[in-house]
Parts: C-alpha cells; sequence; structure tokens
C-alpha cells in the first residue's frame, strides 16, 4: 500500500505540467485618475508570460491578449450595474527572420503597432504599459459610488480538433485571472 502511494505520489509530481505550481497571474495596481475631462485607468499584468505562451510566440504562433475593463456602479443592496467597459487587445508575433516581436494594441477603432527587440521590452509593454481612456467623466454621478474591475484572458493556442468540434461551447483559457477590483471612487463635486 504504502509503495503505491509513493508511485501514484510520483506519478502527479511527474504528469502534472510545470505551470500547475508556477504563480498564477494576477492583474495588480489599479489606478483610476479622475481628470477633468476623462475616466483614465492603469494597472499591471503579473505572471502573465508562462512558459507555454513564451514558447508558442517564439515559435512564431500568433498570441492575443485580451483586457477587459469595466467601470461598475454599486447600487445601495448587493449588486454591481455596469456603466462602461472597454475591451483591448494586445496580437504578438515573432518574426524568427527579423528575430523582433511585433505587438499590435487595438483599443476600439485605434491601433498602435510597435515592434520590439527583445522579449523583456515586449512583456513590458504588455504588461506594465497600461493606460485606458475609460470614458467621459459625465458617466459618473453625484453621490454614487463606483469601482472599476479588470481581467486579463488568452485563448490557449493548442486545443485538440475533436474537442475543439464538440466542446465548442466551452473557453479554453491558456491565460485568465480573477477580476481585480479598484478601490471605490466617487464622482468629483
Amino acid at each position: 500500500m504504502r509503495i503505491r502511494m509513493v508511485h501514484l505520489c510520483l506519478f502527479f509530481m511527474v504528469a502534472v505540467p510545470g505551470f500547475a505550481w508556477a504563480k498564477d497571474a494576477q492583474i495588480k495596481k489599479i489606478a483610476v485618475e479622475i481628470t477633468e475631462e476623462e475616466i483614465v485607468v492603469s494597472f499591471e499584468l503579473e505572471n502573465g508570460f508562462k512558459r507555454s505562451i513564451t514558447r508558442d510566440i517564439q515559435d512564431g504562433i500568433e498570441q492575443d491578449f485580451y483586457f477587459y475593463v469595466v467601470l461598475n456602479q454599486k447600487h445601495r443592496h448587493w449588486f454591481y450595474e455596469e456603466v462602461a467597459e472597454k475591451t483591448i487587445r494586445y496580437s504578438v508575433k515573432y518574426d524568427t527572420l527579423k528575430t523582433g516581436y511585433t505587438v499590435r494594441r487595438f483599443e476600439g477603432q485605434d491601433k498602435v503597432e510597435r515592434v520590439f527587440d527583445s522579449q523583456d521590452a515586449m512583456r513590458a509593454f504588455i504588461s506594465q504599459g497600461q493606460t485606458i481612456h475609460l470614458g467621459p467623466i459625465s458617466l459618473l454621478k453625484p453621490d454614487h459610488r463606483y469601482q472599476v474591475w479588470v481581467k486579463a484572458q488568452m485563448k490557449a493556442s493548442h486545443i485538440p480538433r475533436d474537442l475543439e468540434r464538440f466542446l465548442f461551447f466551452i473557453p479554453f483559457l491558456e491565460l485568465d485571472t480573477p477580476w481585480a477590483k479598484s478601490d471605490s471612487l466617487y464622482a468629483p463635486r
């Protein structure tokens, strides 16, 4: 019995991929700035590049990172009402001939494209360069409490065709952070 337990433990240690022991990706340092005209949100993605993601990018597979930013109004009781939302997509592709990373950022109709020589610079641009103009200040009503929620996702690039065909309604995510919430904010007076 004891030998069986040891074998079972060894099996799980070998069978479970390395990313299971890695730190989970999280959204950190959410900062909301209310200027005279608009609501600006910034944040950082921490531990967002697992080995499998980095390997796929190095192999030339284009990867898309999605950031969802939502402004919610807190009502007196238990629920929130969505006031505004933005989806930002980063598309990353490694060019093996030029040995550079092409990153395209899509925010609504706006598209920004940058090329990076190093993986660290590319990671920093995606993870730390978040500044999102969420909407006009007129969205905020006086004497109401608001919160900004942020989430990051990336769909898995390697899904077996049979699973994709039969389980099309289940999202297979390579990266999926929990919702991170800002401190409460109020309309300026």
